[in-house]
């Protein structure tokens, strides 16, 4: 029976069990492509035609088809015989001899996994490479309990230490510096990810790179300069072109990600306006909302005139459901640059010269808070501006110090708008 032949938002929880078992499983099954998987990925339901019930399971029956998998169909009923059933053969992928750290760790590739919110290729290198940080952790440190070493703040100082002790040694097996900071952008996101779901008190790794004074390879990275900007805004015409402006050299976002804006996305209203992500690559789940509140909502209120409006802040012209490509951003922004001619290094600007004048902007940002935190340290004693920073200023404070500092070096580019 065909996808098309079966309509899958119309069954219930019990025909989709019954149809995952008697069709989609035996055809797995028979894959040998994938005998090292107890149960499909959404790559192999996506490519074999059954996209169907992955939608169906998360619209209408409120479930992952991993959930599916484990609580609705059940161990038993897949008779899986190459490691043991589906719960232990998934429990035990990473190798984690800590079983809540194991299950966690789980959790996190598992819903990028279900969602596809990672392309396979990162997927895969990402899982890699945090196999490989926790045997090396778990051979410098005899464990590889990362919950328990990081359930509460007060264990920071010596968990961050542990960290870097592992790093040390990965570092020693890498090639070279742009490796080595290639491996930390694909195991902080998960640390990251279990910080904000409340697995642990904080990430270790944040920040850590500056420990080490790796470089990146020589690379042409002129950015905009605030002027540029003010030239942006000056020429956009519509509350889209102001928009585009606002995301890239103002929030620091990529052209994916600015393509795939969703009002769902946003809070505007108290003193903490952000962005969410599901995830984002190499970069924290939220991005804060300098300026722009009001840029947003322009925008919001033009869509929602629209009867036909799903969301998307920037949808693509064809299909209302969906949202434009990245490579539509680009051109929009380049074709905006040049009407206000605006060029860097006698190019017209583009959004990967936008979002390095964010990261500029952010880190002088930064060297304006540790000159700070230093001056705090010399009048109370402290060891360094970085142990006030990390270990007398809470969370709050300092994601309200990041966004005053922030604030203070956007104006030149933004002015006063909100």
């Amino acid at each position: 029976m065909s996808e098309q032949q079966y309509n899958w938002s119309r069954k219930s929880l019990d025909e989709l069990v019954e149809y995952y078992i008697d069709h989609i499983h035996p055809e797995f099954l028979a894959d040998s492509t994938h005998i090292d998987q107890p149960y499909p990925t959404a790559k192999w339901i996506r490519e074999h035609g059954y996209s169907g019930i992955r939608y169906t399971l998360r619209e209408h029956h409120g479930r992952t088809f991993t959930e599916f998998i484990h609580e609705d169909i059940g161990e038993d009923a897949l008779e899986i015989d190459n490691g043991g059933p589906v719960g232990e053969m998934t429990q035990r992928r990473f190798g984690i001899e800590h079983e809540p750290t194991e299950a966690a760790v789980d959790a996190y590739f598992t819903r990028r996994e279900d969602r596809e919110l990672l392309a396979e290729s990162t997927l895969a290198s990402r899982r890699s490479r945090f196999r490989t940080w926790i045997e090396t952790y778990r051979h410098h440190h005899d464990t590889d309990a990362l919950l328990a070493h990081a359930d509460s703040t007060e264990k920071k100082a010596i968990e961050r230490r542990r960290a870097r002790d592992a790093l040390d040694d990965i570092a020693e097996t890498l090639g070279s510096d742009q490796s080595r900071l290639t491996f930390v952008a694909d195991v902080r996101p998960v640390y990251s990810w279990l910080t904000d779901e409340g697995y642990l008190a904080f990430n270790p790794l944040d920040g850590v790179e500056s420990e080490y004074g790796w470089e990146r390879p020589d690379a042409d990275n002129q950015s905009l300069q605030a002027p540029d900007v003010q030239q942006l805004l000056a020429a956009a015409e519509t509350p889209a072109e102001t928009l585009l402006v606002t995301a890239l050299p103002g929030w620091g976002l990529r052209p994916s990600e600015v393509a795939q804006l969703h009002v769902s996305q946003f809070a505007l209203d108290g003193d903490d306006p952000h962005i969410a992500f599901e995830e984002r690559k190499n970069g924290p789940g939220t991005v804060a909302i300098h300026y722009g509140v009001n840029t947003v909502s322009d925008r919001i209120d033009q869509l929602a005139e629209a009867d036909d409006w799903q969301g998307h802040l920037f949808p693509s012209p064809t299909d209302s459901r969906t949202h434009v490509h990245s490579d539509t951003i680009t051109n929009r922004f380049k074709r905006l640059a040049e009407r206000a001619d605006v060029s860097v290094d006698g190019r017209v600007a583009t959004p990967r010269t936008a979002r390095r004048f964010w990261y500029s902007t952010y880190s002088s940002a930064m060297v304006d808070i540790h000159a700070e935190m230093d001056e705090i340290a010399d009048e109370q004693g402290a060891q360094s501006g970085t142990v006030v920073w990390e270990q007398y200023l809470s969370e709050a404070d300092r994601r309200r110090r990041r966004r005053q500092a922030m604030r203070s070096k956007l104006t030149d580019a933004f002015g006063t708008r909100s």
